[in-house]
């Protein structure tokens, strides 16, 4: 079998034909699916024949999504709703109530283009959920109202449990209008005999503000109650998508006045779960994940004096705990040349007081700061030049001068920032290509950064914000659902939108994910995918796999089928180098 034809058999796979080029004609609704990898734009032509049913592969303890398009025809339709079967296979059946989440995709409308890959009008990115994960309430998102000639897609994800047997499940997505039944989707989902982890192998740190959400969400802060409660289902919401996040309520621990040492329950109550493995629970997907990551947490103002004893107790707090693996220390953000002496002065004092505090700072490596930094961060883009372009960073530093900090057990993550669609700077040939998390980036940008994570060997990624645009001042006072347009990006530091009750039904207070975080979670899974066949003695296919997807940092291929391909390969070679039995944790 050619390469070419494989390709074109496994699209196939992915949605079988319904011979319906005539459905507008008969029906008043049109449906067709299609996988997690297409943005469905309203105005999109309806494809010439017509996907219409759903075919999906997974391990244990793996979110898999697939979408399903609605357009009405002639006329708006009223009062459509649509619900998931549960999923019936060789042992059992895996509940549609428990494990399978419907969203109404919301559409942003963008103005200006985040690059030279990027357009203007109606991008899908919001998921609203008709039954959210958070608190079991039911939203307003069902049931909708289709206009004509209009595509509304919805997104759908099946969790697969751990301890699902392996083989061939099959439901079906029932679509009614006013009760009365319009069309049923078929559901087929093989369950692979293997499992990923709950915790994900690659360390994540990306940012959260709890007092910015409590803003956006209250409108004012209320209480320290309200602020723990909320910073805790957001960093459930970050968890559930293979995330850690910094920052969290943003409250250090304090010293009582008067006293030497820290008062740790209200840090330790915010984070032992996370660290732990506590806050997501059999009932829960991923049961026991940890956060992979914590930082230490500074208050403001200290001395260098005082400081010293405040690491020291952070230390020994966290060896205590168990947790001392995860903890660095945000040493600082990006620094210029100038600013390296003030850098090197206070990462020194920080390896003084205890030398177990890492201290990771946004830069490539550079002899200035070689005996501070523990772990090197630097920008993707300072990583690797672009030919035909001068440099981009003011310091850069290829892989090889990481050999040597590595081998002397310093780490090594990266990050990405408005350089991937170019910090306002409207088009331009050199940001073509970079991984970026935008809202108009082709999607297999929003999902190709942890392939090349794994082929570059680069141990954890760190991400300045996931709610960047609930921070009104600096989002030039907008309202996040009507523009998260930031340095450029539409989207740059914001992967959330507030799920208020007065927006989306309901009693509650929860995060609405972005299609852009789906698809960051479906990047680390990806990435499991990876490290289990070089655990399991595949490398030669993930290798083979990751280097086809992208040739560099900037060039990869942008085909959803290519990656569902090689996912399917290493896939079905996992399940046969498995045992019978297999195990997450």
């Amino acid at each position: 079998m050619t390469s070419a034809f494989f390709l074109a058999f496994v699209w196939f796979l992915l949605g079988h034909q319904a011979a319906a080029p005539s459905q507008e004609n008969v029906r008043p609704i049109t449906v067709w699916t299609t996988h997690s990898l297409q943005k469905v734009r309203p105005g999109d032509a309806t494809p010439p024949t017509l996907p219409h049913d759903v075919q999906l592969f997974a391990a244990q303890n793996e979110f898999e999504p697939f979408q399903i398009v609605l357009r009405a025809n002639a006329a708006a339709v009223n009062n459509v709703d649509v619900d998931v079967t549960d999923l019936a296979g060789p042992a059992g059946v895996i509940g549609a109530d428990a494990h399978v989440t419907i969203y109404l995709e919301k559409y942003m409308t963008i103005a200006t283009p985040s690059s030279i890959e990027g357009a203007a009008g109606e991008w899908p990115d919001p998921l609203v959920p008709k039954v959210d994960r958070y608190t079991g309430e039911r939203r307003n998102a069902f049931p909708l109202k289709l206009a004509p000639g209009r595509n509304q897609p919805l997104w759908i994800e099946v969790y697969v449990p751990l301890g699902t047997p392996p083989g061939v499940y099959r439901g079906a997505a029932t679509i009614k209008a006013d009760s009365a039944f319009v069309d049923s989707v078929p559901i087929t989902l093989e369950v692979w005999n293997f499992a990923l982890p709950s915790t994900s192998s690659f360390p994540t740190s990306f940012g959260f503000n709890g007092i910015g959400a409590m803003r956006e969400h209250f409108g004012r802060y209320t209480s320290d109650r309200d602020l723990l409660d909320l910073t805790r289902v957001y960093q459930k919401a970050a968890l559930l998508h293979r995330l850690s996040t910094h920052g969290g309520s943003m409250v250090p621990p304090r010293i009582p006045q008067g006293a030497e040492s820290i008062d740790w329950s209200r840090y330790d109550g915010e984070m032992a779960p996370l660290l732990d493995g506590t806050l997501l629970t059999s009932r829960d997907p991923l049961p026991g994940a940890t956060a992979t990551t914590a930082e230490l947490r500074v208050p403001p103002g200290l001395t260098e004096a005082q400081r010293r004893p405040y690491y020291q107790q952070w230390i020994r707090h966290f060896r205590e705990k168990k947790w001392l693996d995860k903890l660095f220390l945000y040493l600082w953000d990006e620094p210029t040349p100038e600013k390296f002496d003030q850098v090197a002065t206070r990462g020194r004092a920080a390896h003084q007081s205890d030398r177990e505090v890492r201290n990771l700072v946004t830069i490539a490596w550079n002899s200035d700061l070689a005996g501070v930094v523990d772990i090197w961060t630097p920008l993707i883009n300072c990583l690797e030049a672009k030919p035909g372009f001068p440099p981009y960073c003011d310091v850069s530093a290829p892989m090889a001068k990481y050999s040597p900090e590595l081998a002397a057990g310093k780490r090594l993550w990266w990050y990405q920032s408005c350089a991937s669609h170019g910090c306002n700077i409207v088009g331009g040939e050199y940001f073509r290509g970079w991984p970026s998390y935008m809202i108009d980036t082709p999607p297999v940008g929003n999902r190709i950064f942890q392939w090349l994570a794994w082929e570059y060997r680069i141990g954890g990624e760190l991400y300045f914000n996931t709610n960047e645009a609930y921070q009104q001042p600096a989002n030039g006072g907008k309202d996040p659902w009507d523009s998260v347009l930031l340095f450029g990006g539409n989207g740059d530091g914001t992967l959330f939108y507030p799920g208020t009750p007065a927006r989306i039904g309901g009693t509650t207070q929860i995060p609405i994910e972005s299609i852009r975080l789906k698809l960051i979670r479906e990047g680390l899974e990806d990435y499991e995918y990876l490290h289990l066949c070089e655990a399991a003695g595949l490398q030669p296919l993930a290798k083979r796999v990751a280097s086809s997807m992208a040739t560099n940092l900037y060039s990869w291929d942008h085909r959803p089928e290519s990656l569902y391909v090689y996912r399917r390969q290493m896939g079905e070679a996992l399940s046969k180098a498995t045992p019978s039995k297999s195990g997450g944790r």
